[in-house]
C-alpha cells in the first residue's frame, strides 16, 4: 500500500507523455494564441504547437489582451514560426479589426499555399475590400467558410471563376452591410464534388438550369430569395430553409425534390400562398412559423409523404397530411408568452382552427406536446367535447417535463386517448422505442 502511495505521489505528466498526434488534437480546442502559450509548460511542449496542423486565429475573444498590431506581429510570429513541412488540416480567421492589405493578401493566400482542407474566414469588418473568388482557389479544400465582401464576378460570363475540384462543403455568408449578395452560375459550374451549399444572405442565380450540382445532397438556404425558375436537384436528400419567401409556384420546387428526405422550413413572419409538399421519399418533415391570427388562418399546407416518419410544427397554422404511417408528431407554440395575457376567447379564437392540424395526425404512433399547446387545447375543451378523438394508432402521449398526468382534464384526456383505450400518457419514451425512431430517422443521413 506504502509503495502504491508512494508512486501515486510522484505527480506523473501522463498528459505530456501522450504523442504528438493526441496532443495536437488537445489543441485543436483551443486557439492559436492558447496553443502557443503551451510552449512555457516544459521542454516536451516548447515546440508542440509549430507541429499542429490547425489554426485558429479568433479575434472575437475578448480575453485577448493585445493591442491591433500586436495582434498582427503575434500572427506574423505564427506563421513564420511553425514547421512549414507540416501541412495545415483547418484554417480558421476572424478579424475584428481590417488589416493592412498586403498582411491581409498573406493571410488569405495562406491556406491555399499549405494544402488546407478546412477554411473558415470572417472578414465582416473588412467591408471596402471585396475578394475575388478566385483568391480562394485550392485543389485541396474540401470544406470552405467566407463570410467577407465577395466579388462574383460578371454574372453573364459562363467561365469558372475558382478552382476548387475536390471542395465538398460550401458555406456563403453575406455581411449585414452589403444588400445585393446574388450569386452567378458560373461560381457553381466548377464545384463537381459539392455535396453540402450553405447561404445566408446569398441569392441564388435566376437560370437554374444551367447549374449542375450532380452530386449535392444538402442545400441551405437562410435570408434568400428563390427564382421563379424551378431548381433541378435529383439527388437532394436534406432541405432547409428559414426566413425565405416562397413563390407562388412553390408546388413545383417542391415535387422537382424526388429524393429529398428531410425538410425544414421556418417562417419569420405568415406564409402568403398556400402550397403543397409533394416528396415521395420524405421521411422527416418540421415547420416553423409564428402565430397566425385567425383572419390569416385559411393558409394551408398540404403534405404528401407516403414514407413520412417524423412530422414536427412549431406555431399556429393548417397542415393536411396525407400520410401512411407516421411515428412521430411534435406540436408546440412558437412563443409560449404570446397567450401569457390572452382571455379566453382570444386563445379559443387562435387554437380552434389548429384542431384540423390535430385532426389530420390521426396515424400518428407518438404524440409530443409543450406546456403552451396543452394550455392551448384546454381552452378549447368545449370543442373537443364535441368531436371524437382522432388518434387511433396512438400509443403515447409525450407530456413536457414538469407536467403531471394528473393535471391533464379528463376532457382532454378522453380527446388525445380515446381513439385508443392502450395509449398511454409519458414524460419519457421508453428506451427501445426512442432508439428505434432514431436508427429510422438516421438512415437519412
Amino acid at each position: 500500500m506504502n509503495q502504491r502511495m508512494k508512486i501515486t505521489n510522484q505527480g506523473v505528466d501522463k498528459l505530456s507523455s501522450l504523442p504528438d498526434d493526441q496532443l495536437h488534437k488537445i489543441l485543436s480546442f483551443l486557439g492559436t494564441r492558447q496553443a502557443v502559450q503551451t510552449s512555457i509548460l516544459s521542454k516536451r511542449w516548447r515546440h508542440v504547437w509549430t507541429t499542429t496542423p490547425f489554426l485558429t486565429f479568433d479575434w472575437y475573444d475578448q480575453l485577448f489582451p493585445y493591442t491591433h498590431s500586436s495582434i498582427i506581429k503575434f500572427m506574423e510570429h505564427v506563421l513564420s514560426n511553425r514547421n512549414h513541412e507540416i501541412h495545415v488540416s483547418c484554417f480558421k480567421l476572424f478579424a475584428v479589426y481590417p488589416f493592412p492589405p498586403s498582411f491581409l493578401t498573406r493571410l488569405i493566400r495562406y491556406p491555399n499555399e499549405h494544402n488546407v482542407e478546412e477554411v473558415d474566414v470572417d472578414l465582416e469588418f473588412h467591408r471596402y475590400q471585396p475578394f475575388k473568388l478566385s483568391t480562394f482557389s485550392s485543389d485541396t479544400t474540401q470544406k470552405l467558410k467566407l463570410r467577407a465582401p465577395l466579388d462574383f464576378g460578371d454574372s453573364s460570363k459562363l467561365y469558372c471563376e475558382w478552382v476548387l475540384p475536390v471542395l465538398k462543403t460550401l458555406h456563403l455568408i453575406c455581411p449585414p452591410h452589403i444588400s445585393d449578395y446574388k450569386l452567378t452560375v458560373s461560381c457553381l459550374m466548377c464545384l463537381p464534388a459539392l455535396t453540402n451549399l450553405s447561404l445566408d444572405g446569398v441569392e441564388l442565380p435566376e437560370s437554374l438550369s444551367s447549374m449542375c450540382l450532380p452530386v449535392l445532397t444538402s442545400l441551405s438556404l437562410k435570408r434568400c430569395k428563390l427564382p421563379q425558375e424551378v431548381w433541378d436537384f435529383p439527388n437532394l436528400l436534406i432541405l432547409e430553409m428559414e426566413d425565405v419567401p416562397l413563390p407562388e409556384n412553390m408546388d413545383d420546387f417542391f415535387s422537382a425534390l424526388v429524393s429529398v428526405r428531410d425538410v425544414t422550413l421556418h417562417f419569420k413572419q405568415r406564409f402568403i400562398y398556400n402550397f403543397t409538399i409533394s416528396c415521395p421519399q420524405l421521411v422527416r418533415l418540421k415547420i416553423c412559423t409564428k402565430l397566425i391570427t385567425p383572419s390569416n388562418c385559411n393558409r394551408e399546407i398540404m403534405v404528401v409523404a407516403p414514407k413520412l416518419c417524423e412530422f414536427c410544427c412549431t406555431g399556429i397554422f393548417k397542415v393536411i397530411l396525407d400520410v401512411h404511417d407516421l411515428e412521430n408528431a411534435s406540436i408546440k407554440v412558437w412563443d409560449a408568452n404570446q397567450f401569457h395575457n390572452a382571455t379566453l376567447r382570444q386563445k379559443m379564437l387562435a387554437y380552434r382552427p389548429f384542431i384540423i392540424t390535430l385532426s389530420k395526425l390521426c396515424m400518428a404512433k407518438i404524440l409530443t406536446l409543450d406546456s403552451a399547446m396543452i394550455e392551448g387545447l384546454s381552452a378549447v375543451l368545449d370543442y373537443l367535447t364535441r368531436v371524437p378523438s382522432p388518434f387511433k394508432n396512438l400509443k403515447y402521449v409525450k407530456l413536457p417535463q414538469g407536467c403531471e398526468e394528473s393535471s391533464i382534464s379528463s376532457a382532454l384526456r378522453m380527446y388525445l386517448l380515446g381513439g385508443n383505450p392502450g395509449a398511454t400518457f409519458v414524460t419519457a419514451l421508453p428506451q427501445m422505442l426512442g432508439l428505434s425512431v432514431i436508427a429510422a430517422l438516421n438512415l437519412i443521413h
